[in-house]
């Protein structure tokens, strides 16, 4: 791995990883690579950008490149000690405070106080009236990434430690900033409205962000019409859905192969990996209530391609992890 990944076990998989540090947002990221025909880095259009407006030999902009080499250096040793230099020389700068937070903080709640504050740090550098003058246009603003990145990274922790409505009005809040979506984050918050039986906020997002390329808007539909109890809808949705990636549908009703070790970092549309992306994204939202699991699995042996479980396991509902 040509980055390094702090506390991975907080984030559901490596693509939302990537993705919040990424430069270019959603799937039209660069994959990480040694090549010299290939960037090296997700920050390389970030660095050139800043360069333009600021000369390298200023101290915010010395304390960010150590920001940028600690999130691409290959283990934490190496990591902190980029992070505590560049704090150094910018005891504000937002993604050195919050690749340390990920480094040192003991446990959850230090975690997220920490991540707080580094989002803080964002918002006082930025000020009252860069946010009144850019709101809604926040990713050309290149110093707003790192604010940007924290509260992402801010969000998918308040999630994994059970502050769901905390975590979604983060989300909200960057799709506020951010409307074009850059970084992608309609998708996650799309999964987490789901989770939450959020069928009207959902359907607004879908209709507003969706993508009938990619696996997640395709099975989200499917899981859509079904919560709102339109069967014929879903039957047509799964049409679509099967069509944009069939590998999810096994993902879904618990039988799909797990996935290998080393999986490239950007997944193909229609691939194995996009479907264990999408099984990341709306597989909590799938297992809520399990009757979108039964129709699914009931639907697939009807098309003949499962084979109907025996009569004694009838009761057992189809598992999505």
């Amino acid at each position: 791995m040509a980055f390094w990944v702090p506390s991975p076990e907080l984030f559901r998989n490596h693509e939302i990883w990537y993705r919040l540090l990424s430069s270019n947002g959603k799937t039209k990221m660069s994959k990480i690579s040694d090549s010299p025909d290939q960037p090296g880095s997700p920050f390389l259009a970030e660095r050139l950008m800043r360069q333009a407006k600021r000369p390298k030999d200023d101290p915010s902009e010395l304390a960010q490149e150590f920001a940028f080499e600690a999130y691409e250096a290959t283990s934490e040793e190496a990591a902190l000690e980029l992070a505590d230099k560049a704090l150094l020389v910018d005891p504000d700068c937002v993604d050195a405070l919050t690749i340390r937070a990920f480094i040192t903080s003991e446990d959850a709640g230090e975690l997220v106080a920490a991540l707080e504050y580094a989002a803080s740090c964002g918002e006082k550098e930025l000020g009252e009236d860069f946010f009144a003058e850019f709101m809604g246009d926040f990713w050309p603003m290149v110093e707003a990434r790192p604010y940007m990145r924290t509260i992402k990274q801010l969000a998918e922790v308040l999630w994994d430690v059970g502050r769901r409505f905390d975590a979604v009005a983060h989300y909200e809040n960057l799709i506020d900033l951010d409307p074009a979506d850059h970084m992608g984050n309609s998708t996650l918050l799309l999964g987490y409205y789901l989770s939450m039986g959020e069928i009207q906020r959902s359907w607004d997002l879908l209709e507003e962000y969706n993508d009938d390329s990619e696996a997640v808007s395709n099975w989200a539909w499917v899981l859509l019409f079904l919560m709102v109890g339109d069967e014929d809808a879903a039957r047509d949705a799964l049409e679509h859905a099967m069509e944009a990636n069939p590998h999810v549908a096994m993902l879904l009703v618990g039988m799909g192969a797990e996935p290998e070790e080393e999986l490239p970092p950007m997944p193909v549309p229609g691939s194995e990996r996009e479907a264990f992306l999408c099984l990341d994204i709306l597989g909590d939202a799938w297992e809520r209530g399990g009757a979108a699991q039964w129709w699914l699995y009931n639907v697939l042996v009807d098309m003949g391609l499962i084979v109907s479980r025996d009569e004694g396991n009838e009761g057992e509902t189809p598992s999505a992890h």
